[in-house]
């Protein structure tokens, strides 16, 4: 189990002094991705809180939108709490241990790469490593695009769950940008299972007519989806080379993700 809370020396202390905040993180730890709803027994047991205890402080969590309760009468995570951790600075943290490995596999592939996450239902680049090709593709930093038609989106999307996919598609038109564009929820939905069998996502000419791109996930220690990375490049300098180039691509984004203390998703 992941812990929200990391117990210092002192962690009896701020039980004692602060047991309203302690205990609420006691109850938070419980909910795992193995176990995402859980009931009043099975908080007040591994936590030693007594029902009584573990109902009141849900019911205050859940006023705050911290917890929901579900028709079956079962507590799960809120989303203001992903709201809240959305908030956590860890982006540059994330740049600043990426950027060395991009520039070395720009460097090895001579194609330009780039870092991007999650902003909503877009992606947002936010390291471009520039290659020294007279024609080549780059993504500007603070740029947006779509998930759907692009290999980082496709990166990151593919390792959401399940009622983020759902909504995702309930409210993104997949917009045709070239012919090659995939705008059925059904041929998308094929292509990311495509992603979650080898980590390896691809944009052949999806979002821009003759650039070819590879991407890969960043995960974090909880085994989600925290950034992607990818290389671009135009077509003709691509196709030869996929297979080594996915390689180098998948290669990186382990590096990236042992960086930061991530894990990647047990199969």
């Amino acid at each position: 189990m992941v812990q929200l809370l990391n117990k210092p020396n002192n962690a009896v202390n701020l039980s004692v002094q602060n047991g309203s905040v302690y205990k609420t993180f006691q109850i938070l730890e419980q909910f795992t991705r193995e176990k995402p709803e859980l009931t009043i027994n099975e908080i007040a047991i591994p936590t030693g809180l007594n029902r009584s205890t573990v109902f009141r402080f849900l019911n205050s969590l859940k006023s705050l939108g911290i917890v929901e309760r579900t028709e079956e009468g079962l507590y799960k995570l809120g989303i203001y709490l992903f709201e809240l951790g959305l908030r956590v600075d860890v982006n540059q943290s994330i740049v600043e241990k990426a950027q060395p490995h991009l520039r070395e596999l720009s460097n090895e592939i001579q194609e330009s790469s780039c870092l991007a996450i999650r902003d909503r239902v877009d992606v947002l680049c936010l390291v471009n490593e520039e290659s020294s090709q007279n024609i080549r593709i780059d993504t500007l930093v603070g740029t947006r695009n779509p998930m759907y038609c692009t290999a980082l989106g496709k990166s990151i999307l593919t390792f959401m769950d399940g009622d983020f996919l759902d909504l995702y598609y309930e409210i993104t038109t997949l917009k045709k940008r070239t012919d090659k564009t995939i705008i059925t929820e059904s041929e998308s939905r094929k292509e990311l299972q495509k992603v979650k069998k080898s980590f390896i996502s691809y944009d052949k000419e999806e979002f821009a007519d003759d650039v070819y791109c590879v991407g890969t996930t960043i995960f974090d220690i909880n085994e989600h989806p925290v950034a992607a990375i990818s290389v671009s490049g135009l077509k003709r300098r691509m196709m030869g080379r996929k297979v080594e180039i996915s390689k180098a691509v998948l290669n990186t984004g382990m590096k990236i993700t042992t960086e930061i203390g991530g894990h990647y998703p047990r199969k």
